[in-house]
């Protein structure tokens, strides 16, 4: 699995419908469709999203749980594909961009 995390967030808000259009319009930024938005049962009051290609297999999962202040994408690796091998690392920057901190890697 590849993730990265965004630290040294400075975000403007924490609500859901502000995360969920930021996903959104990152989803729409690099001709991702957002096909799942649910919460993980382990981190409550998280918004975890699924990117992906309507044709291709493979996705990219981002997760902000407020509660936390946290952010990071993971790719996991049965869900590994060209295309998201190819821009995990930029969408973890724009992500980092929209909230206000920096993408860094987490190590494997």
């Amino acid at each position: 699995m590849v993730t990265y995390d965004v630290t040294d967030i400075h975000c403007p808000s924490w609500t859901e419908g502000w995360v969920l259009t930021t996903i959104r319009n990152l989803a729409q930024e690099f001709d991702l469709v957002v096909k799942e938005e649910t919460t993980l049962l382990s981190k409550k009051g998280s918004i975890h999203c699924h990117l992906g290609h309507l044709k291709q297999p493979g996705l990219l999962e981002v997760t902000v749980w407020p509660r936390r202040q946290s952010v990071w994408i993971d790719m996991h690796d049965n869900r590994r594909a060209d295309w998201n091998a190819a821009i995990i690392e930029t969408v973890a920057s724009r992500l980092a961009e929209e909230f206000g901190g920096r993408a860094e890697k987490r190590p494997s």
